[in-house]
């Protein structure tokens, strides 16, 4: 099955961003069941649009991988024109929300655009950022293990 994933990420970010890519691309890349295909803004080429250009890929994306954290949530741009795309009550394709740094706590006073409803993907409560070492390649592991189950589908009843 092949997915395609927008990476909704905040430039403060951009160190642990690249250090979670860095191990999780490799586990995706490597599952045969699933094709992943993947998008960040990075990738937008010499002389085209920014806005159209971001709008265009959030557009043919089936999941949003969220990279979260205070500055994400205090970005004006990512809470205008990606966050509403998947999560929230217009929010029209699936979110892979992941907690790259500490969260303020989900309480009524923060508007963190529907994600506070959404399970968010952490290591035993602690983000990426809170990790250091091997632990921080089996968050990246897990995470990718994580994708796959829900890009699949694979999240219904078990056996006991």
């Amino acid at each position: 099955m092949q997915v395609r994933i927008f990476l909704s990420w905040c430039h403060r970010n951009a160190d642990l961003k690249k250090a979670l890519l860095a191990d999780l691309l490799p586990v995706l890349g490597i599952f045969t069941d699933l094709e992943v295909e993947w998008w960040e803004d990075s990738h937008l080429t010499c002389g085209e649009e920014f806005l159209p250009g971001i709008l265009d890929r959030l557009d043919e994306a089936d999941f949003g991988l969220l990279l979260l954290s205070t500055h994400y949530f205090a970005s004006e741009f990512i809470r205008q024109h990606e966050l509403p795309r998947f999560a929230g009550p217009a929010a029209d394709r699936g979110s892979l929300p992941v907690a790259l740094a500490p969260l303020p706590e989900f309480r009524a006073e923060h508007d963190l655009g529907g994600v506070e409803r959404q399970l968010v993907f952490t290591s035993g409560s602690r983000s990426f950022a809170e990790l250091s070492g091997h632990r921080r390649t089996t968050f990246a592991n897990d995470l990718a293990g994580s994708i796959r189950r829900r890009a699949l589908a694979e999240n219904g009843y078990r056996s006991l």
